[in-house]
């Protein structure tokens, strides 16, 4: 492999990344929600899971050859982080109008790699898992290159550690070379009694998730196994694959190709590697105290022993719990013994269904001009904490159903209100009527923090209309 970060590997043949970084890591709830999923978030450490994946795709792919494949509401934070590592990623971040799961993805990334070159090869990593020993994982990379240049969809299995319920498992076949394997079937998710004849039989894999394979013979599998898939792919040329998107089907790459195919192999992989996908996994990979505790925030921990204990925001105080898992958030609280971790995502679909904004967003919310936080709200009233950062400028619009009033808490603001301008400082304020075309713009060096009071009989933020947004977010 060539040394040094942005280098190409030693692949069979030109070989492309394509990152998947949709999702909304429900078991990682109430850190963990649609706005703000759990590969945009530091999970211990200082750079978010995200982050981490890419930095360590940037080791053995060019910036040029890597495809980040995300969704609309997720656009500009991906960019913003993937740009922090190097300014070109953010030209090659992708966006689906809407989640259709891991396939369509893929195909969305594809679609790329097929125009820069039709004989490519093509790897998928998901973006929200840990892998140690980068040096065996590129050399796992480059061995699963010379598959796919014989035509074989290869995949990575992984030695499972224990008997795990919430994982996907290969079944190894004949073997192929050392350490490569005919994949003989997938199981998903299996019960516990079954996964532990797995470990013990060593007759099954952790299915980690990732793949290597030519471009275009997985193309040709695709218009096999998935005809519906295929008529939207060949459109392309003439309506952008965005553009059908909610009318395709909702499916993984496992259930839509690779269970479905017969040249199918499997590396057992060199290197180690988690699913950060549930609050057992970050108990479990975390740095325990002298009582085996993991603490992250402001905790307090009296008589604790085995246990996660993770505050974002206020002091939690614990006292005489074992084997317990405690996220509190500011408008949320999970607690849960380690053995029902599971359930976390049940937790979820309930909130989901009785419409609870839980599921959707923190207290605070990213946009690409900085950031707003709802410190209350009420019947017909919200109010929000505003922070736009420098030189950040929202877009041109208006509210059919609810007026506001600004007040400047610091920095300088430039407003326009039906076209007047004026300029804010520190303690001063604005009225907004209702249908009011207006905007706010941060000329100053430093953040600009407002308070935004609403008032009116419906304060939800698709009341906006969009007349100018330098973010590409006007609806054509």
């Amino acid at each position: 492999m060539s040394e040094g970060k942005h280098c190409q590997a030693d692949f069979a043949m030109p070989c492309h990344a394509i990152i998947l970084a949709g999702g909304s890591g429900t078991r990682l709830w109430p850190l963990s929600r649609n706005l703000m999923p759990k590969q945009l978030l530091v999970l211990g450490g200082t750079s978010t899971l995200l982050q981490q994946t890419v930095s360590r795709v940037l080791e053995a792919f060019a910036p040029s050859n890597i495809w980040i494949v995300t969704n609309e509401e997720h656009l500009f934070e991906v960019r913003k982080q993937v740009g922090a590592l190097d300014v070109d990623l953010k030209e090659q971040v992708l966006a689906e109008p809407l989640g259709r799961n891991t396939l369509p993805a893929i195909m969305l990334g594809l679609d790329k790699v097929v125009e820069r070159d039709p004989t490519a090869l093509a790897a998928v990593f998901p973006s929200d898992h840990l892998i140690s020993d980068g040096k065996a994982w590129v050399n796992d990379l480059v061995k699963a290159s010379f598959l796919a240049a014989d035509k074989r969809f290869v995949t990575f299995g992984v030695k499972p550690r224990k008997p795990e319920t919430g994982y996907g498992y290969i079944a190894l076949g004949a073997s192929l070379e050392p350490g490569v394997h005919v994949v003989d079937g997938f199981v998903e998710k299996p019960e516990y009694a079954v996964a532990e004849t797995f470990v013990r039989n060593e007759s099954h894999y952790w299915n980690c998730g990732m793949f290597l394979f030519s471009a275009k013979h997985f193309l040709t599998q695709v218009a096999k196994c998935q005809p519906e898939l295929w008529e939207w792919w060949l459109r392309r040329e003439t309506v952008p694959l965005v553009q059908g998107y909610r009318e395709i089907p909702n499916i993984s790459v496992d259930y839509g190709v690779a269970e479905k195919i017969d040249n199918i192999a499997v590396i057992r992989a060199g290197f180690e590697w988690d699913d950060l996908g549930s609050w057992e996994a970050m108990y479990r990979l975390g740095d325990k105290d002298e009582n085996g505790n993991v603490i992250q925030g402001d905790v307090l921990a009296m008589d604790c022993k085995n246990s996660l204990l993770v505050s974002d925001s206020g002091k939690l105080a614990v006292v005489g719990v074992s084997d317990m898992i405690m996220i509190q958030t500011r408008d949320a609280a999970l607690h849960c013994t380690m053995d029902r971790v599971q359930a976390v995502k049940d937790v979820v679909e309930t909130l989901k269904a009785e419409g609870s904004p839980l599921v959707e967003s923190h207290p605070t919310v990213y946009r690409p001009w900085g950031n707003y936080t709802v410190l209350e709200e009420g019947a017909h009233y919200k109010i929000k904490r505003i922070q736009v950062s420098p030189g950040a400028r929202l877009s041109s619009q208006m509210h059919h159903h609810r007026s506001e009033h600004w007040v400047v808490v610091d920095g300088t603001a430039e407003i326009e209100v039906d076209n007047e301008p004026r300029v804010l400082v520190e303690n001063q304020s604005v009225d907004i009527p209702k249908a009011s075309q207006h905007r706010l713009t941060n000329p100053g060096k430093l953040p600009l923090n407002i308070i935004e009071i609403q008032s009116g009989p419906y304060l939800e933020e698709d009341d906006i209309v969009r007349f100018d947004d330098v973010y590409g977010r006007v609806l054509k």
